[in-house]
């Protein structure tokens, strides 16, 4: 069975491939997903086909998106990953650079909670 790190660490990877059906069905078919309500699309969000939808409207909305992780922090069922968003918002052409980490829990291996924590207000900004 792979490390709690490494089944995190093989999500960045999959999305860094543009491999949102991997990402996707690596996580539990209830996972919480949890984006700051400061944010345009921010919510609570339950299920794999939610997660999905959110892909779906990153992809539209922004162009060059990228989540770069700087560090993996192990903690037994918790992995926080610090890094930064990169991108340029297709709607105002303004460019991303973000702070963030994201905090991951896992049961037997799979994640079930995902919650991100970021500079919302650098996000908003490009969105104006």
């Amino acid at each position: 069975m792979q490390s709690n790190e490494a089944v995190v660490a093989k999500i960045y990877a999959d999305l860094a491939e543009g491999d949102i059906e991997a990402l996707v069905c690596s996580l539990d078919e209830q996972i919480e997903w949890v984006v700051p309500r400061s944010l345009w699309y921010g919510g609570s969000f339950t299920g794999r086909e939610a997660v999905g939808k959110i892909f779906e409207r990153y992809a539209t909305e922004w162009a060059d998106l990228k989540v770069l992780p700087d560090a993996f922090v192990p903690g037994g069922d918790i992995v926080v990953v610090i890094g930064h968003y990169a991108g340029r918002r297709r709607e105002t052409g303004k460019a991303l650079w973000a702070r963030c980490a994201h905090v991951w829990q896992l049961r037997n291996g799979v994640p079930v909670r995902f919650e991100t924590i970021a500079d919302t207000q650098v996000m908003v900004e490009t969105g104006e």
